[in-house]
């Protein structure tokens, strides 16, 4: 099975029963399709100053902290497990029509800026594509 076959059987899978344990599998699922680079990743939620990302193939959580000496903004990075995004923000994603529509327009736009010929970009259009048929 395929990245964009297994895609849509997780994401079946989470219409027919949009538990955590099935969210996580679509997560995973579509992980093979999440740009590189936190500017393009997929957000997945936002709790509690938390950024959950999708981005390069991995989950990270992005916290955004204010610098004790002054006006200026911190960001930190770390690559996290599927597992560790909170209840409360998988809660947000049970409307998985609605996320996934959202993440299609995501990667659409992403794929329309990026160079001919990537390998990552083929791969999302051939999920776009799968959506359109």
């Amino acid at each position: 099975m395929d990245e964009v076959e297994r895609f849509h059987t997780a994401y079946r899978a989470a219409r027919a029963d949009p538990c955590d344990e099935k969210i996580i599998a679509l997560l995973e699922a579509l992980l093979p399709f999440s740009p590189p680079g936190v500017e393009w990743g997929v957000e997945v939620a936002d709790v509690a100053g938390t950024t959950y990302m999708l981005e390069g193939g991995r989950a990270v959580a992005v916290r955004l902290s204010r610098d004790e000496f002054g006006p200026f903004m911190q960001t930190s990075v770390a690559e996290i497990p599927l597992t560790s995004i909170p209840a409360v923000g998988l809660k947000a994603l049970r409307d998985v029509d609605g996320f996934v529509k959202r993440v299609l327009a995501h990667l659409s736009e992403w794929a329309r800026r990026m160079p001919q010929g990537s390998g990552q970009r083929m791969l999302v259009e051939r999920l776009l594509e799968s959506f359109r048929g």
